[in-house]
């Protein structure tokens, strides 16, 4: 109940930001024009305005996008606002190892420095789908397409770090509903990855962005261990009525956002946290953690567990390099 009276308040937490801070507020004092940023999902929504928020503030974007058109138009509307902003708008699907890796080799060909990898984009399937490499398609769009492209941007992070003196950092964005998801996270993964299957579009939503999470946790580990200037902490944005839930609109879905208006944060108020951590300086060195309304909160016990982490990086790299037909076999 305290914590409910916090978040409608707004109140601040030990970061001097909260619930109704917005992403303008959190990046006020920041200085971006020497930093390169990777943002998916930048084309609407909390995306979009973490991208508008980090072009103000000088950054040079890079924007991967399944929809090339509706880049460019982002691009557009962001540079009218900041003429002396630089986006590159590439080609990238998600939910396609392929595409991730054609996406990677495409930038490496650019020879920028990459300071800021932010892991946006999201999807809720509410149909059963399959990717083109036999994964259920929000957790290979919200989750493995984002370890992949982490994966293979890692070095380039790594080395910017090294020849500038400036701390790299990730950003996955997930969510609280990683929470609502109990049971065993590679199993569900093999059932709803089957041609036919009984689906839950919310339980795999809930499956995909706690991978987000033990994601993190993981990498992090990995990160420390080899040394790496580079860190990796993921963020809960809040509840905000943007593409992600419009899919579903209609007369019930208009009744629960009546309901829970006073709940909802608005979309700069959503980016907030994103902008936050990707940018204050007080989050030099931490790493691993969880993020909620700009302030270090903890995740789902699930979420926390470090040998789940531990084995879902293993399943993760096996589904990336192995044949699709041949990705569940190890855990048949």
């Amino acid at each position: 109940m305290i914590d409910t009276g916090r978040y409608l308040i707004g109140a601040a937490g030990v970061s001097g930001f909260g619930s109704k801070s917005t992403a303008n507020e959190v990046t006020e004092n920041c200085d971006l024009r020497s930093t390169t940023a990777i943002i998916t999902g930048a084309t609407s929504g909390i995306g979009a305005e973490t991208a508008r928020v980090l072009a103000k503030r000088g950054a040079r974007l890079i924007f991967p996008a399944r929809n090339v058109k509706a880049a460019e138009e982002a691009k557009g509307r962001i540079v009218s606002e900041f003429p002396e902003t630089e986006i590159i708008v590439m080609e990238l699907d998600l939910s396609s190892m392929s595409s991730v890796r054609s996406f990677v080799a495409g930038f490496e060909s650019l020879h920028l420095p990459l300071n800021l990898l932010i892991n946006n984009a999201g999807r809720l399937a509410h149909e059963h789908a399959i990717s083109e490499d036999g994964i259920e398609v929000t957790f290979a769009t919200n989750y493995l397409g984002h370890f992949l492209l982490t994966n293979l941007l890692l070095k380039k992070m790594i080395q910017t770090a090294e020849e500038t003196g400036v701390q790299g950092r990730i950003v996955n964005v997930t969510s609280g509903i990683h929470g609502w998801f109990t049971g065993d996270l590679i199993e569900y993964l093999r059932l709803i990855s089957q041609p036919k299957c009984q689906f839950d579009a919310t339980h795999a939503y809930a499956l995909s962005k706690l991978a987000n999470v033990l994601h993190t946790k993981e990498l992090s580990s990995r990160l420390q261990k080899i040394g790496a200037n580079v860190t990796v902490n993921c963020v809960h944005p809040g509840v905000v009525k943007t593409r992600l839930t419009r899919d579903r609109e209609g007369l019930l879905t208009d009744l629960v956002f009546f309901l829970t208006s006073k709940l909802l944060k608005t979309v700069p108020q959503a980016a907030a946290t994103t902008c936050y951590v990707a940018t204050n300086p007080r989050l030099v060195n931490v790493s691993g953690k969880y993020f909620t309304d700009c302030n270090e909160t903890t995740p789902s016990g699930l979420g926390s567990n470090s040998s789940e982490a531990t084995k879902l990086w293993a399943a993760s790299e096996i589904l990336v390099t192995q044949h699709p037909k041949a990705a569940f076999d190890p855990f048949n």
